[in-house]
């Protein structure tokens, strides 16, 4: 599927370069930070711990982001909150004109395994006017698209057995199939401009591990009051 100019244009005004660089060196510090609090616990060292290693990691991903935008090192508003359907949450990235959702992908181009509350707000925010069968068959719709308030989006990844970040992506599904409007290749871009890719210590800072630890127990029990 091409990629659409005008959904292009939207999705690197929410997401620009300035910014691939530390969401790269957050993700990578997330799934470190994640893979020391899984190697710590002993507790987790069996087949049933080991199931939560992904979950582990997107917390560890999800918590990092947050705390650079927090702390300005990235331009963007989160927020963690619960998923329209099931009892998950997840973490909210809010740009110009954009929203997003982080998920993981087996490759850099692939779309994520299918969940419900995604493709809910993907057919909400891009319908049948950003449907690919549409922009088949009206090119005007480019001026059209212009004006819609909201983008979505996904920051898409894959962690290797080694715990480092294979790929990192933004890309802007289309609603009627599993193709993308827009997409950007952040490892790629950041090579492509003379950068570097962040170089992270694959063994965290003390402090940052509790405090993540923290975070999980936190998230923890406000699940446990919430449903009491």
């Amino acid at each position: 599927m091409p990629i659409v100019p005008e959904i292009q244009d939207r999705l690197t005004l929410a997401f620009p370069r300035s910014s691939y660089v530390p969401l790269f060196r957050a993700v990578q510090e997330g799934s470190f930070l994640a893979s020391h609090i899984f190697d710590g616990e002993s507790f987790l060292n069996n087949l049933i711990g080991r199931d939560l290693h992904g979950h582990i990691r997107r917390v560890g991903i999800a918590y990092q982001i947050d705390l650079y935008c927090q702390r300005g090192d990235l331009p963007f508003v989160t927020e963690t909150k619960r998923m329209p359907k099931g009892p998950l949450h997840w973490l909210e990235i809010i740009s110009t004109g954009a929203l997003a959702h982080v998920c993981r992908t087996d490759e850099p181009f692939a779309f994520p395994e299918e969940a419900e509350s995604r493709q809910d707000i993907r057919l909400a925010l891009q319908p049948d006017l950003l449907s690919w069968s549409a922009l088949e068959a009206d090119k005007s719709l480019g001026k059209i698209i212009k004006d819609i308030p909201q983008l979505y989006a996904w920051l898409t990844f894959r962690v290797g057995t080694d715990g480092r970040v294979s790929h990192l992506c933004w890309g802007s599904p289309a609603a009627d199939v599993d193709g993308w409007l827009a997409y950007v290749n952040v490892a790629e871009e950041i090579a492509r401009t003379g950068d570097e890719i962040p170089r992270v210590d694959p063994v965290p800072d003390p402090k940052e591990k509790l405090r993540l630890k923290d975070h999980i127990v936190e998230q923890l029990e406000k699940e446990k009051k919430r449903d009491e």
